[in-house]
């Protein structure tokens, strides 16, 4: 059960928008004839219809999940509100980002740059489960600090078994852990976006306008492949932060406290600030010399991160 890694933001799914409702819609439909007959026997027969809609497939992962480490010893309590991420509730926004609209893109990257260190400078508006803020905290939290050093790397391995099991009930999907169920959709993701987009003529002369402008602006492209372009921002600042993240986990993953994955750091918003600042200005030059191209690429990216999110059941990242 690893802690979850940065979740999707930025162009990319604004987390490009993991960020259609045709999709959504008919992979719905496949959710339903999910088969619960596991809940059903953990619980002791029939109990009352899950949660319907996008959030029933992670509400039966949830149950799956605590009836599994229950039966491996462990106490773990059903959460799915860390996934709710209040800066996709602004609908009309979002779907203007969704789109590729030059002018709500601004307005978004002059606050929050690729939505990166973001969620530590605002962490209320981006739901941040690790700072403190008036959003629920996950019960989880508490259960594992009271546990000794064995006692944690006894409930991550059980953890990781048990989100495992809970996937393949629920979509058939085998995963190892929480990061990489996520790791495969985007893998899945990727693989959509250079078969649909990656070959599209207009966007690769778009993609060639922007590259020669971010160049011109003294920025390093190394692709000018439309998903590269669109991916290239966002990595630089994730790059950082994955950096930044797994120094200050070291001394517990090397001391055996924590299991060796990538980590989000500790910041606080004004240690974020720094790096935001930064960001939003190198946000702001990708999105002047990308404009024309992102009001091309958008849709057709947003509409794939559905279809590669459905799939692999993680239907409540699609904000």
């Amino acid at each position: 059960m690893t802690p979850p890694p940065r979740r999707p933001t930025g162009p990319r799914t604004v987390r490009a928008a993991v960020r259609a409702a045709a999709a959504v819609l008919t992979a719905l439909a496949a959710v339903a004839a999910v088969d619960m007959w596991g809940v059903a026997q953990a619980r002791g027969g029939p109990q009352e219809p899950l949660l319907r809609g996008p959030a029933r497939l992670a509400q039966a992962r949830e149950e799956i999940r605590t009836e599994c480490m229950r039966r491996r010893g462990f106490r773990y309590v059903p959460y799915l509100s860390a996934y709710v991420t209040p800066i996709r509730r602004d609908a009309e926004e979002a779907r203007a980002r969704d789109a590729g609209e030059y002018p709500a893109m601004r307005r978004f990257r002059e606050k929050y740059g690729f939505g990166v260190f973001a969620l530590y400078a605002y962490p209320r508006e981006f739901g941040n489960p690790e700072v403190e803020t008036d959003a629920p905290v996950n019960p989880n939290n508490k259960i594992t600090m009271s546990l000794s050093r064995t006692q944690l790397a006894a409930y991550w391995k059980a953890g990781d078994a048990c989100y495992s099991q809970a996937v393949k009930m629920t979509t058939g999907k085998d995963v190892t852990s929480f990061a990489d169920h996520m790791s495969r959709a985007e893998e899945r993701v990727d693989r959509l976006v250079a078969r649909e987009l990656d070959g599209d003529r207009r966007l690769a002369a778009l993609g060639a306008d922007m590259a020669r402008c971010l160049r011109r602006k003294g920025y390093p492209v190394r692709s000018a492949t439309p998903s590269a372009l669109a991916r290239r921002g966002p990595e630089v600042f994730h790059a950082e932060e994955k950096a930044l993240g797994r120094a200050m986990a070291r001394p517990a993953i090397e001391a055996g406290d924590l299991p060796d994955h990538d980590y989000a750091p500790s910041l606080t918003p004004a240690d974020a600030t720094p790096y935001l600042t930064r960001e939003i200005r190198a946000a702001l030059d990708d999105l002047e010399c990308g404009r024309r191209f992102y009001r091309a690429y958008e849709p057709g990216h947003t509409a794939i991160v559905r279809r590669g999110y459905v799939e692999y059941g993680l239907d409540e990242w699609l904000w």
